[in-house]
């Protein structure tokens, strides 16, 4: 049995920086290189164990990387094109950046409205303590 030796590693690596785990890089991978196949072959091509073959391709499925090609057993797979699925990721990570750049701002107005409070009332707590579950007598209500 030949093996792909030298970019093993370097393959796996690179797909898991588009969300992929080891076992779905390697399946994923396989596919795109044979084109069209049946689980078993997918699996043995990707030296991905048989008990984990169905969890990984519909799990790959569910990510957007694999598509059934034939429903009835044996099942066929064919992996998506790498730069539609890769442009995908690109994608939503761009929105979740967004997102991050907005949750930045809000968080900006909140410490600049609570920052002169701050400094002018020292005892101003910023939090209620999760601690603190009864009424103190005489002092401040939590829980």
């Amino acid at each position: 049995m030949q093996v792909l030796n030298g970019n093993q590693e370097e393959i796996v690596r690179l797909l898991n920086e588009y969300g992929l785990s080891m076992y779905e890089a390697k399946m994923y991978f396989a596919l795109l290189t044979i084109g069209n196949a049946k689980a078993g072959i997918a699996t043995r091509k990707a030296s991905v164990p048989q008990s984990k073959s169905y969890e990984v391709l519909d799990s790959l499925i569910d990510k957007g990387f694999v598509e059934l090609t034939k429903a009835e057993r044996p099942k066929e797979y064919r992996a998506k094109v790498l730069e539609e699925v890769t442009d995908l990721v690109i994608r939503e990570r761009e929105k979740q950046i967004r997102e991050l750049d907005e949750k930045k701002a809000k968080l900006q107005r909140i410490i600049e409205a609570v920052t002169p409070m701050h400094k002018k009332y020292d005892a101003l707590r910023l939090f209620t303590p999760s601690y603190r579950r009864y009424r103190i007598k005489g002092g401040d209500s939590y829980g």
